[in-house]
């Protein structure tokens, strides 16, 4: 075989192993995950806030729809009149027309940064500094460690801080291969299936002899315990094949394959990305296109994890590295500003339809006091730690490590989800 060829083949294969490269934990997992699922959705790039929800609609020189086609708007929440084509008909309205009710929008975020690496980072564990968990491995820790793939990640920042390491999402051959590891394809098998439960039920049987002699080696009993206990793994990966259809969405394979593993039982996080932000030059003609395939992947999780039962179950986030510059530059684009955008969303929350936080007439950094009022004197800066921490007790992965600790007083704190705090556009 050539070097080449051996290569792409262990490269096809490395998600696989890495599944079942397990703690010894983990193989005792038993029982399929049935709890709250994080997703998080990177829109890579750096999206501009002014084409996404946080619009400025009068100023020309801030956008280009301005004075040419208003701003949208979905009960509470502003947006940009762009995706697709820019005006009435924009994939922007199709979304935020649908969703409003599902979703906060937090505006005038300040990242610290206006750098890639460091901006993606910054959003994804909410700390500037390396070394602490992204939002998604802390709750796979939490609450599905034991999991075969506990951290399903497609994108966006993957770098562990040591306490579940990312599975990455694996192509659609290598996904049912996970699921039916005996299919040689779709009609055949590498052996029969009542040879391999013979073969199967043969090993067991001559493992429990060993596990119940008194006089093996502690490595020996290690060995034997973990291959053992891959059983109860195995039962797990069999649902993958239950749950797979025919026929994956063609368009948002590596989201669909991810839905299937949280039906499925065997993972609790996933993480996709959607790029094409980085607009420094021709911003209206790149975000038609990218603003939509970031909707259409939205509208996907949404309308496919209704269809598979996982709906209410799903808390959703959409964040990017940072934001972009006001001013429009020499070639019709916009370069790298450090104010930007999140947007949270579940299917029915108490604290949908608002709109917490707010940038400047040309996007500049304000203060926000508690409860979400403009406050220039007593207010505090948005910050990703902010959101970070109001997360995690929102999703019950608050942690005692002082090593994850984001340094962020109770006083200093936005309450974020409660349904009473609002700031609208207080500049528009």
């Amino acid at each position: 075989m050539q070097r080449r060829n051996f290569l792409k083949m262990a490269s096809a294969l490395s998600t696989v192993v890495q599944a079942w490269s397990l703690t010894p934990a983990a193989f005792a997992q038993t029982s399929i995950y049935s709890g709250r699922i994080l997703i998080n959705i990177h829109a890579g790039g750096g999206i501009d806030q002014s084409s996404w929800t946080d619009p400025r609609e009068t100023d020309p020189l801030i956008n280009a729809y301005a004075g040419v086609t208003p701003a949208g708007v979905a009960g509470n929440i502003r947006y940009a009149p762009l995706g697709g084509t820019m005006g009435a008909t924009s994939t922007n309205k199709t979304f935020f027309d649908r969703y409003f009710r599902q979703m906060l929008v937090i505006n005038g975020v300040h990242s610290e940064t206006n750098g890639h690496e460091d901006g993606t980072r910054a959003h994804a564990t909410g700390r500037l500094d390396m070394g602490y968990p992204h939002v998604a491995e802390l709750f796979a820790a939490t609450h599905g460690k034991s999991l075969p793939m506990p951290w399903l990640n497609s994108g966006g920042f993957s770098t562990s801080a040591g306490l579940v390491p990312p599975s990455s999402v694996p192509d659609q051959t290598t996904w049912r291969a996970m699921g039916r590891p005996n299919a040689a394809n779709t009609t055949q098998d590498f052996m029969k299936e009542a040879d391999l439960n013979r073969v199967q039920a043969a090993r067991a049987e001559r493992l429990k002899a060993l596990q119940a002699r008194g006089d093996m080696l502690p490595r020996t009993k290690q060995m034997t315990d973990e291959f053992l206990n891959s059983g109860s793994s195995r039962v797990m990966m069999d649902r993958v094949a239950a749950f797979t259809p025919a026929t994956l969405d063609a368009r948002f394979t590596t989201a669909h394959i991810g839905l299937i593993a949280a039906q499925a039982g065997v993972t609790s996080t996933l993480q996709f990305s959607s790029g094409g932000f980085d607009a420094h030059s021709n911003i209206v003609n790149s975000y038609n296109g990218s603003l939509t395939r970031l909707t259409d992947l939205v509208d996907f999780v949404w309308t496919k994890s209704a269809e598979l039962g996982l709906t209410d179950r799903i808390f959703l986030r959409i964040y990017s590295e940072f934001g972009r510059t006001p001013m429009i530059n020499g070639g019709n684009g916009k370069d790298h500003w450090a104010v930007g955008s999140q947007v949270l969303m579940e299917a029915n929350p108490r604290w949908g339809n608002r709109v917490f936080g707010a940038s400047g007439a040309r996007h500049e950094v304000l203060k926000i006091s508690s409860t979400g009022a403009v406050d220039p004197v007593n207010g505090r800066i948005i910050l990703p730690r902010h959101i970070h921490v109001a997360m995690r007790e929102y999703l019950g992965i608050t942690t005692s490590d002082p090593r994850f600790d984001l340094k962020v007083p109770a006083g200093e704190r936005f309450d974020f989800f409660n349904p009473a705090n609002n700031t609208g556009y207080p500049n528009l």
